[in-house]
């Protein structure tokens, strides 16, 4: 009788359950910290590049603490009604972790602006936000995005872990338009250097100005900062896993008057998404089995076998996993059929038939197990495989590489430009000296980015930015 994935009982999670809504519950109250930590950071910050990336930070923590607070309420409600999340067949699938990298969003310059280098000089400061069900990273920040820039370019390699197959990633874009005093910058030295030394010598109410506050973007005592605005947004699934980058297209938002954002989008983005689902690298099922011999069906060989990567690769002993190459390998693909054994070739008791047909041909290995139990588990678990196979598709097809994770540099606060600027059209203009030169060292700084730090540590450290 053919292998069929049947349907097996979920044993109570109501512990587990629990044990996730305290998780989640300690979550929000981490951020919550954290979002009070970063304002009073933003209050006390006194360069507008430091004030940008708390206004980031700060709307990272509340996007994360909504997205905790609306999970934990629908977990709520489900448990009042009684409602039970449904799978196939009440059979698990494997997850998978998920890396996005390479991400790139082209920009569309009016030809007077880029290439003729007119106009207005508008600056952006931009990041994206990239979410997982409660999973929320950000990017790196890009500021002084200006006409010389063909695309915005982020460099993080972002990482999610135990990611289901039916995932549904969400791509935020979030811009905020510098304002005149933030691009001083560009302005003479002389007229650059007596702005700084008004906003540092007058107090508070210039330096809020400085900063690009307004009256309404402080309660209480609390500065929130600039406002970055969503102005994109895009979505990637199962279908959109590739080992290469490809290119995606981004829906642009809207005004309360219907009109787009000033920040020249293309509408598209690119980066690349892949998928490692876990039944590539982690062994859905191992134990001895009995191999029959193909020149005479009354030998047996009994091997350590590991059921992962599409094949039951077997060696001599377990302490031969790490150390040599399987002995033997037997593809268990999609195409592959899994039945009891024939009773007239197979005169020994709990074996089964593998059958895998691919363009070499057809290929059959009679195995058995040494008990009714352990040959339960097997069966089990060629059933957990072939089911991870057929929901992930074509993310099994082959082992993608993930990007090495890297830690969280500090900011250099420079403008990152695209590789097309290696061959301008136009000689550069010489602004000088950048106003926030200096940051690197700055005590602030090194402050705030410990403290995200932290926070990244105490969500997984999956994030990983270059």
């Amino acid at each position: 009788m053919e292998c069929i994935i049947t349907v097996s009982e979920c044993p109570d999670d109501s512990g587990g359950s629990e044990d996730w809504d305290n998780d989640l519950q300690q979550k929000i109250d981490h951020e919550i910290k954290m979002r009070e930590g970063t304002a009073r950071l933003l209050v006390a910050s006194k360069h507008p590049a430091q004030v940008l990336e708390a206004a980031k930070n700060l709307l990272s923590s509340n996007t994360r603490i909504i997205a905790y607070m609306t999970e934990l309420q629908r977990r709520k409600t489900a448990e009042v009604l009684g409602k039970q999340s449904s799978v196939e067949g009440n059979q698990l699938p494997c997850s998978a972790q998920l890396s996005v990298s390479d991400i790139r969003i082209p920009l569309m310059w009016r030809d007077a602006d880029h290439f003729r280098n007119k106009g207005d000089y508008r600056r952006y400061a931009v990041f994206c936000l990239l979410k997982v069900g409660t999973e929320i990273y950000d990017t790196s920040m890009i500021s002084d995005v200006d006409r010389s820039m063909t695309d915005i370019t982020f460099e993080d390699v972002i990482h999610f872990d135990d990611v289901p197959h039916d995932f549904e990633m969400k791509l935020e874009v979030y811009c905020h338009k510098l304002h005149e005093e933030f691009s001083v910058a560009s302005t003479p030295k002389k007229l650059r250097k007596k702005i700084n030394d008004i906003s540092g010598s007058v107090g508070r109410s210039v330096g809020k100005r400085l900063s690009g506050l307004n009256d309404a973007d402080v309660i209480g005592n609390m500065v929130l900062g600039p406002k970055f605005e969503l102005v994109a947004k895009g979505s990637l699934h199962l279908s959109d896993v590739d080992n290469s980058v490809r290119t995606y297209d981004l829906q642009l938002e809207t005004n309360a008057e219907g009109q787009v954002h000033e920040l020249p989008l293309f509408g598209h983005y690119c980066c690349r998404l892949a998928a490692l689902p876990h039944c590539l690298v982690q062994p859905t099922v191992t134990g001895f089995l009995n191999l029959q011999e193909d020149d005479d069906l009354s030998k047996w060989k009994r091997y350590w076998c590991s059921l992962k990567n599409l094949q039951l690769s077997c060696w001599s002993s377990p302490d031969d996993v790490e150390v040599i190459q399987p002995l033997l390998s037997i593809p268990v693909t999609k195409s592959t059929q899994i039945s009891d054994a024939d009773p007239t070739t197979s005169q020994k008791s709990h074996s089964f038939l593998i059958k895998t047909v691919n363009i070499n041909g057809i290929f059959c290995h009679t195995l058995a197990a040494d008990t009714k139990e352990e040959l339960n588990k097997w069966w089990d678990g060629f059933q957990q495989h072939l089911l991870d196979q057929a929901l992930w598709k074509h993310a099994c097809d082959e082992v993608m590489d993930l990007k090495s994770a890297t830690r969280r540099k500090l900011p250099a606060f420079v403008r990152k430009s695209s590789l097309y600027e290696d061959t301008p059209l136009i000689e550069p203009e010489n602004n000088g000296d950048s106003l926030v030169s200096d940051l690197g060292n700055d005590q602030l700084t090194q402050m705030l980015h410990t403290l995200m730090g932290e926070a990244s540590q105490i969500r997984g450290g999956t994030s990983s930015q270059s």
